[in-house]
């Protein structure tokens, strides 16, 4: 007759962690992924809440800027400056479809 195989004891802890052992990582991403949420938004929000007369200054002084560095024939060197002032015009109201079309290869 043959004797039957024992069984293994179980591994305690084995490859599975504690579920409570991964909650401080996972609270500091979702904290970092709510603060870069708030900061964007924020952002946006005092855009359209500066004056009329303040933000238009802004968006010329801004495009100005945007088309001496970029449009110009050094535009490539500067690639993600120019990318991060095309997504900021991008938000003025001021900023309508001739300018939406323009800043569209910046995407």
């Amino acid at each position: 007759m043959v004797a039957p195989n024992p069984r293994p004891a179980p591994v305690r802890g084995g490859l599975a962690r504690p579920w409570w052992r991964d909650l401080p990582g996972w609270l500091l991403l979702w904290t970092l992924a709510a603060a870069v949420f708030v900061g964007t938004c924020s952002e946006r929000r005092a855009l359209h809440e500066t004056s009329p007369q303040a933000r238009a200054a802004l968006f010329q002084r801004t495009w100005e800027h945007f088309h001496a560095l970029c449009e110009g024939t050094g535009g490539r060197d500067f690639l993600s400056r120019c990318r991060e002032q095309a997504h900021f015009l991008r938000e003025f109201p001021e900023c309508e479809v001739d300018c939406r079309a323009r800043l569209e290869p910046w995407r």
